[in-house]
């Protein structure tokens, strides 16, 4: 199927595209003098899907361990609460409708269909913009290393980190571990002074048990021992006390409630409809002389609610960019949303998330320990998670590219 965004919003990607960063929105560059700190390291470390309040609710003496150390928080996600999304905000400190992964499935300018699994899309350039902080390093003569971070595995403004791996979730999570430790000895010449690795979990078990499940509890902990077997060995090395150790997740997670599902195929036909991306986060592309007719009837849908892509509440940051479809329908927390002429399949996942950031089951865990960071400092209001990027560059003395965070905010959860 073609896709009906206009050939003009095209041109003008292709135009930002060819001078680096083409972002869009309220975004900002620091205009501070920034000195590059070759001596000092960061680890960033993404545990996929960790909700901010299952550290209460499992025996976690790693983490407790690094609350007592340095800072700790919780992570507000960008909407879409999405994975990649999310994990590319945070390289590049922009929100997804800035950056251009407006969701795990989409169609950009060129009627390009962008989805996860699909190894020739997540490899495309034209779909990422904004420069990560990758690519801020490599700019100021700093090494980089990447085990599976979102958008590492394409050739962003030409460039990938200095080291990166192709996902691959048969590689044990120790084994990650033990990688990262060992570009972290290094010589220095070779050394990343930024290292950002991911793991799965406990996204997975959690999509598949629910949040509330006991299963779901125990990947926990064992997300916890893999915490505890990285700082160990991490504090054994030479270069420990240089080494700020950053973890975070992408998004938290809510069980669904299926009495609440809602398939559109009961309200809309298919076929007036470019495309589709259902889920939490559902976004419609429909045929022009359809989409006032479908907003109409959506509005009167239960345990949803449609926006115009340009009507999105400005607190979400959402909704201008030419790759979102013209309609966005936001399920209510716990309501999955399907497309389906033949109905709904008798049994789907436990859990899922792309809800409204807003939610507390949607904020995801943040800490850091180092030398950058005051120990025992809780930071008390959701974090959101754009900071991490403009956090990274003053401690690492990078100039960043435009972004959307606040500044004044990275630099208070640094020790003044």
């Amino acid at each position: 199927m073609k896709s009906s965004i206009s050939t003009l919003c095209s041109v003008l990607m292709l135009t930002a595209l060819s001078f680096g960063c083409g972002t869009m929105g309220r975004a900002k560059r620091s205009g501070a003098a920034s000195t590059p700190r070759h001596d000092r390291y960061v680890v960033i470390l993404s545990l996929d899907g960790f909700r901010a309040d299952y550290q209460q609710r499992a025996h976690t003496p790693n983490l407790d361990k690094m609350d007592a150390e340095g800072l700790s928080g919780r992570f507000r996600p960008s909407y879409p609460s999405l994975t990649f999304p999310n994990h590319y905000t945070m390289a590049t400190g922009l929100y997804p409708n800035n950056h251009g992964l407006v969701g795990n499935e989409f169609w950009d300018e060129r009627g390009a269909h962008y989805r996860l699994g699909d190894r020739s899309a997540v490899e495309d350039p034209a779909f990422y913009k904004g420069e990560p902080l990758w690519n801020v390093a490599r700019r100021h003569g700093m090494k980089s290393a990447s085990f599976f971070w979102v958008g590492s595995e394409t050739a962003i403004g030409g460039f990938h980190p200095d080291r990166w791996k192709k996902f691959n979730d048969k590689v044990p999570y120790t084994d990650r571990a033990d990688s990262v430790l060992s570009w972290l000895q290094l010589p220095k010449a070779d050394r990343p002074n930024l290292i950002m690795w991911y793991i799965e979990e406990p996204d997975h078990t959690g999509h598949h048990e629910s949040p509330e499940s006991p299963k779901t509890l125990r990947m926990v902990e064992r997300m916890d021992s893999v915490i505890g077997y990285f700082r160990d060995r991490l504090a054994a090395l030479d270069i420990h006390k240089q080494v700020d150790f950053i973890l975070v997740s992408d998004h938290g997670m809510a069980s669904y409630d299926k009495t609440k599902t809602v398939n559109l195929a009961d309200y809309l036909p298919l076929d007036s409809f470019e495309h589709v991306a259902t889920g939490p986060f559902t976004h419609l592309y429909p045929k022009p002389s359809y989409t006032e007719t479908a907003y109409q009837i959506l509005k009167k849908v239960p345990h949803i609610t449609v926006y115009r892509k340009g009507e999105l509440p400005e607190r979400l940051h959402f909704g201008s960019s030419p790759r979102i479809g013209e309609l966005v329908v936001m399920a209510d927390l716990g309501t999955q949303i399907f497309f389906r002429p033949g109905g709904i399949p008798r049994d789907f996942l436990a859990a899922g998330h792309g809800f409204d950031n807003k939610h507390p089951e949607m904020w995801a865990i943040f800490k850091a320990v180092g030398p950058d960071f005051r120990a025992g400092h809780r930071q008390s209001d959701p974090i959101p998670n754009i900071t991490l990027y403009p956090l990274v560059c003053k401690i690492l003395g990078l100039q960043p590219q435009h972004h959307d965070a606040d500044e004044r905010l990275a630099q208070s959860l640094l020790k003044k």
